[in-house]
């Protein structure tokens, strides 16, 4: 009984904690000392052996693909791809197709590996500067980049972390069920286009151009077409990575993501090297922004470890497989339960599948669909206030919780919750593509 207060009471604080911004490895600590604490768990060994075991392992076998991804990452944001392609794109889609020009460069620049830590800060200026120049609610912001990534997430061949977890557990590929990883894009793409209309035009009728231009920065730096590569140049590293994982795909996932990146890396600097100012600041700055969000993941790892060593939680672990519902049914929502709870689609992916994976794959389901369903039900709840994600979003944007918030749950979330929710029903029918 004990055990199960102290659970409940570990997760209630860690979801506070989140809110009120503390960063995520004291967070994790603190709750899996609870964990430890209340289950009678020894809690030298609790801390010293699982919790550090559970992240060291984590970090043994992402710190070169986090650090390359956050290198990659941040020479495209020097370099300016990012921005050519949405300047070209505006000129050939036209001004008020701004919500699909945003949508297309958010889809690829997170399909690419490039973490939501960092594609804030690559895509936010070009947004926020084709927003303005339309006369638009710069409100929608946040929704409108937590969107685009949503659809890349879980997308088939995706370099994100969040459809790559589940290979490490399933032995699958990142290619897993397509078909279904489409159908879920599809979804979330075409209501991310018509919410986006339908807040604009919403928000024309309440506000004047005057007061929507208002709502900018008047201190805003644009980078001159001078100052941009070519539109050939600028596409060509995004094509070679996903190419290069699409090819060596056999190689093996770490490896094949591994010498992707360092091809798109070596890409930019030799073609990119007179729009770079400092170079190795960039690798600098790049590489530490990613093993910094790395070590949150691997926080995370660890307290999933600590999780699954408390006897409250395999008690939880036995009522949610002794569910009277389709294995698949199972799968979403317990990956978007954890999720929601946590505050982070990699938290979830991962104590379900160190949970529940070896069960499923017992049950006999098909892992290709597994993957894909736990990665995108992931991505329903995973924007939730005590993300971390969706809260440093909003404060790049310069947007208030109050203000932001309902664009992302109208837009977002529900949409992702429809499209996990058909993706499991097809996969329980035997509709596996």
């Amino acid at each position: 009984m004990l055990s199960m207060i102290g659970l409940i009471i570990a997760i209630a604080l860690l979801v506070i904690m989140i809110i009120k911004g503390i960063d995520m490895i004291t967070a994790t600590i603190i709750t899996a000392s609870i964990i430890l604490v209340t289950s009678g768990l020894n809690f030298n060994e609790g801390l010293l052996t699982t919790f550090s075991g559970g992240a060291g392992t984590f970090v043994a076998s992402w710190f070169l693909i986090l650090g390359l991804g956050g290198v990659f990452g941040q020479l495209v944001l020097e370099a300016g791809l990012a921005t050519k392609i949405a300047q070209t794109l505006t000129l050939k889609l036209g001004k008020k197709m701004v919500g699909l020009v945003i949508l297309i460069c958010t889809f690829f620049i997170t399909l690419l590996g490039i973490n939501g830590y960092i594609m804030v800060f690559v895509l936010f200026p070009i947004a926020d500067n084709l927003l303005k120049e339309n006369k638009m609610d710069r409100r929608v912001l946040p929704f409108l980049l937590l969107g685009g990534g949503a659809c890349a997430n879980g997308f088939a061949y995706s370099l994100d972390i969040c459809n790559v977890l589940p290979s490490n557990y399933l032995e699958t590929s990142l290619g897993s069920a397509p078909g279904l990883s489409v159908i879920f894009t599809v979804i979330l793409a075409v209501c991310y286009f018509v919410y986006f209309n339908y807040a604009q035009k919403n928000s024309l009728k309440k506000h004047t151009e005057e007061e929507l231009l208002a709502m900018y920065s008047k201190n805003t730096n644009t980078i001159t077409e001078e100052e941009l590569p070519n539109i050939f140049l600028s596409v060509l590293p995004f094509v070679l990575v996903l190419a290069c994982v699409v090819i060596t795909s056999k190689w093996g996932t770490s490896t094949s993501i591994m010498f992707s990146l360092v091809i798109g890396i070596v890409l930019i600097l030799v073609t990119q090297h007179k729009h770079i100012k400092q170079i190795k600041t960039s690798i600098k700055t790049g590489s530490s922004s990613g093993l910094s969000s790395m070590l949150t993941v691997a926080a995370v790892m660890g307290l999933s470890k600590v999780l699954g060593a408390s006897p409250a939680f395999q008690t939880l672990q036995q009522g949610v497989l002794s569910l009277d519902m389709p294995a698949y049914l199972k799968a979403f929502l317990g990956t978007s339960v954890l999720t929601g709870l946590t505050g982070s689609a990699i938290s979830g992916e991962t104590i379900f599948m160190e949970s529940f994976a070896k069960a499923f794959v017992d049950m006999g389901v098909n892992i290709e669909a597994l993957h894909r369903i736990v990665t995108e039900s992931a991505l329903i709840l995973n924007k939730l206030p005590n993300s971390s994600v969706a809260i440093l979003t909003m404060s790049i944007c310069g947007c208030s919780l109050k203000e932001s918030y309902k664009h992302i749950f109208l837009g977002t979330i529900i949409p992702a919750m429809i499209g996990a929710l058909i993706i499991s029903l097809l996969a329980t029918a035997g509709f596996i593509f």
